[in-house]
């Protein structure tokens, strides 16, 4: 999978599942007894790029972290894996950020490295 397509994937993620703060995602209340599996709930930014790329909203593969970097990098500039993930967690985490500002976001940057 390209990165074009990880970041398309990761926006359609957010648009499926919903948009979390807070943490890399969040178990609805279902209402009926039926629990989601992790990656069908609503995932951060940081969860959405986990989703499209290993299956899991929590960063924890090889495969991951390199996607993590990139956007980061092309967000907010030059940075390493840990600062990534703190970077990318304080945009998606701000009080007036929304699930069309992250879907934005995934879409400029499949757009920007097509």
């Amino acid at each position: 999978m390209t990165l074009a397509e990880i970041y398309l994937k990761a926006a359609e993620v957010i648009r499926a599942n919903g948009h979390y703060k807070g943490a890399y995602w969040g178990r609805p209340e279902s209402g009926v007894g039926v629990e989601l599996a992790a990656a069908e709930c609503p995932v951060c930014t940081v969860g959405a790029l986990c989703v499209a790329t290993i299956g899991d909203p929590v960063p924890s593969s090889d495969e991951a972290d390199p996607v993590i970097v990139h956007f980061a990098s092309r967000m907010f500039g030059p940075t390493n894996e840990a600062a990534a993930v703190v970077s990318i967690a304080r945009w998606n985490d701000a009080d007036d950020r929304t699930p069309a500002d992250v879907i934005a976001a995934f879409e400029q940057a499949a757009r920007e490295v097509a």
